[in-house]
């Protein structure tokens, strides 16, 4: 092989890749949001779980971020481990179309592929219509890049000391580790696998020396889950260890049946005149098989994957509903029991946040503060799933109470959600001071410290009278607030005096006047759920 046909076959790898990630793209682009709703939703049994990997992975034809979707669905208890790895087991089986299409040998028709598809990228105004040109142009790409590569692969299949090197792919353990660092290099299995069609094409490499190169592609694959879940909870690593053990576990057991049953001719007999198809089609059957043998074995999986990932994650609530219940809209009188205890819940986890905010601030802890803004992202999930219920409980046949009440509850979940984004803000200072080593003076951190506290003081009372209907908490809540009040105007005056003494640096002035809002406002807050207690229809008699 020449420079230039090297140029050529790392030129077409390149377009190949190229190809996949506009069509990808286009895919997604195209879908909008439904591909993660129809993966959050229609993953309740382990059928419909791998119908919808391997459906969703076919579309955006990319198992690769299908598998970390998951692991970021798992990460956010958006979807628990056991759907992701039926989830992971319908990827694998969903992006073995892309070897399929290349076995239809579109190659004479690339260029005009190529050329609909950037008619449409380029000469139509609608959106919908130009991301289908993405979709079209990069599949024509795809086929563009399997041309050139299959050209430059040409003079190979003369150079006998290259052909003889390739006939060592048929022992298992060469082929499989071939198959893996390959795909891990490239990540894309689907590329990987149209590397060996192209030389299938030259008549370089058949099924025989094929098969096991083909497994490693698939323990490869998983590569790109692994490094997204590096900055995963422990979850959402033992999601990505589970689905490379599917892999692995996979492999090793086509490679037992392999010894005593003839696979391989079976492949070959669906197809005997077509080495390009026998390949996409023992890629397909291998995952196929290999879903059909361990999706009975879940707990197997997960049960390895939490002795290689020891240990528990932090206490995170997960993003569902604990009390609430769709049945319970049609029945108010339980339906407004349950959304009072769901926000009691939240603001809870609100009250939490905001008092690890303040301790993440002061002792300067950038763990803590990084769990904070984690948490935020659920407190808002939560106050969209409850407000989106209270509307719905608005719609129906209330009494004159029980709808003031809802109405109550969403301004309430307003003010939760608020305060939780106050504990965010303060915890976004403190990562603040900690990057740009902004340090505050002794005085400055023990008001912040002390006013701190009391508007936690203030929250913790409001939630008790929110909780039991407890005025005597909701009125000391009142108290509070207004300790807090003359904290915000006293710390302003002694921190303006620390200023003109420049005993604090500009930095820091502008982190502790911002630090001393947001603890005055969530004081603030927490008035108003007092008065939602006191003034409100939540507790009367």
């Amino acid at each position: 092989m020449t420079i230039l046909e090297l140029f050529s076959l790392l030129g077409g790898l390149g377009l190949f890749l190229y190809g996949m990630k506009l069509m990808s793209d286009g895919m997604e682009a195209a879908a909008g949001d439904k591909l993660r709703n129809i993966l959050e939703s229609l993953t309740r049994n382990r059928f419909s779980a791998i119908g919808v990997g391997a459906g969703v992975t076919a579309l955006v034809q990319s198992s690769n971020a299908v598998a970390v979707m998951c692991v970021g669905f798992v990460n956010a208890g958006l979807m628990t481990l056991q759907q992701s790895i039926f989830v992971g087991m319908g990827a694998n089986i969903g992006t073995t179309i892309t070897a399929q299409l290349i076995a239809f040998k579109f190659s004479t028709v690339a260029p005009l592929i190529l050329f609909l598809g950037v008619l449409l990228m380029f000469f139509f105004k609608k959106r919908n219509l130009q991301r289908i040109g993405q979709i079209i142009g990069g599949l024509g790409i795809l086929f563009v890049g399997m041309t050139l590569m299959t050209s430059a692969l040409e003079p190979l299949k003369d150079y006998e000391p290259f052909v003889n090197a390739l006939s060592s792919f048929s022992t298992p353990a060469i082929g499989i580790l071939v198959g893996f660092l390959f795909t891990c290099a490239i990540q894309s299995s689907s590329a990987a696998m149209g590397v060996l069609q192209a030389f299938a094409m030259q008549g370089i490499l058949g099924l025989d020396q094929s098969v096991y190169v083909i497994m490693g592609v698939n323990i490869g694959a998983c590569i790109t889950a692994l490094i997204a879940s590096l900055t995963a909870n422990k979850t959402g690593k033992r999601t990505a260890v589970a689905l490379l053990l599917h892999n692995a576990l996979g492999v090793a057991i086509f490679s037992a049946l392999m010894l005593v049953l003839p696979i391989a001719d079976w492949v070959k007999a669906w197809s005997p005149d077509d080495p390009v198809r026998q390949l996409a089609n023992f890629h397909t059957f291998f995952n196929v098989l290999t879903t059909a043998i361990l999706m009975w074995m879940p707990v197997l999986l997960i049960k390895i994957s939490t002795l290689i990932v020891p240990g528990k994650d932090r206490a995170v609530e997960a993003k569902h509903l604990q009390y609430i219940t769709k049945g319970s809209v049609t029945n108010p009188t339980v339906a407004v029991g349950q959304a009072i205890l769901e926000v009691v819940r939240v603001a809870n986890m609100a009250l939490e946040n905001y008092s690890r905010s303040v301790t993440a601030f002061v002792k300067r802890k950038e763990k803590l503060a990084n769990e904070v803004m984690e948490d935020e992202g659920t407190v808002d999930y939560l106050n969209h799933e409850i407000t989106d219920y209270l509307a719905e409980l608005s719609q129906g046949q209330l009494s004159s109470v029980d709808s003031r009440v809802v109405m109550e509850l969403m301004q309430v979940m307003v003010d939760i959600e608020r305060i939780s984004d106050h504990g965010e803000n303060i915890s976004r200072n403190a990562l603040r001071c900690i990057d740009k080593h902004i340090r505050l003076s002794d005085a400055a951190l023990k008001e912040l410290e002390t006013m701190g506290l009391r508007s936690q003081d203030a929250l913790t009372m409001a939630i008790k009278g929110l909780s039991v209907g407890d005025k005597d908490a909701a009125r000391a809540v009142l108290v509070i607030e207004e300790e807090v009040d003359a904290m915000d105007h006293d710390y302003n005056k002694a921190h303006i005096r620390r200023l003109t003494k420049k005993e604090c640096t500009a930095d820091a002035s502008t982190v502790f006047t911002d630090v001393v809002h947001n603890m005055e406002r969530v004081a603030d807050h927490s008035t108003n759920l007092a008065y939602a207690v006191l003034q409100g229809d939540m507790y009367k008699n």
